[in-house]
């Protein structure tokens, strides 16, 4: 029996305690830890409403169109106007100029006088919307500027109107 357990462990000796030999130490550098994700930047704020669009859809087609002599709005004058002070309320520091333009006919005087009557009366309109009076400018070109220059009733039906721009203060 004492041999089998000789023999025993001498064979657990050479199966079991077989050495491997540890690699050597050696000094290395030691890998920084990951980096931490990159922080999202934050969201960029919501942009400005693009103003310029938002004015150029409102004056888009806003000609205010006067019969012959007169300087009394027609219905599609208010309309148009009614979609131009909607833009100009919301907007206060907005300034427009309402161009008050004639036919040839008259004399230049008189027509700057007319002129001037129409692009008033777009103004007066603009301001009892609630439009502020420090936003709206009149100026009369009288029939310096025509729309259409031929010597026709329907080139001068397009002459007698106000336009609206966005005046620069």
């Amino acid at each position: 029996m004492i041999r089998r357990l000789a023999v025993a462990v001498a064979v657990a000796g050479l199966v079991g305690c077989a050495h491997t030999p540890k690699p050597a130490v050696t000094e290395t550098a030691v890998a920084p830890p990951p980096a931490a994700p990159p922080k999202e930047a934050p969201a960029p704020a919501a942009p400005a409403p693009d103003l310029t669009a938002e004015l150029a859809a409102a004056l888009r087609g806003t000609t205010v169109f006067f019969d012959f002599d007169s300087d009394q709005l027609k219905s599609d004058g208010m309309a148009a106007l009614q979609r131009v002070s909607e833009v100009l309320r919301r907007h206060p520091d907005v300034h427009v100029k309402v161009e008050g333009n004639c036919d040839e006919r008259g004399t230049e005087e008189y027509n700057l006088v007319l002129g001037e009557r129409r692009a008033t009366a777009a103004r007066k309109y603009l301001l009892a919307l609630g439009v502020g009076e420090q936003q709206v400018d009149t100026i009369s070109y009288g029939a310096l500027k025509p729309a259409n220059a031929a010597h026709t009733e329907e080139a001068w039906s397009q002459n007698r109107r106000d336009e609206l721009t966005v005046a620069a203060k």
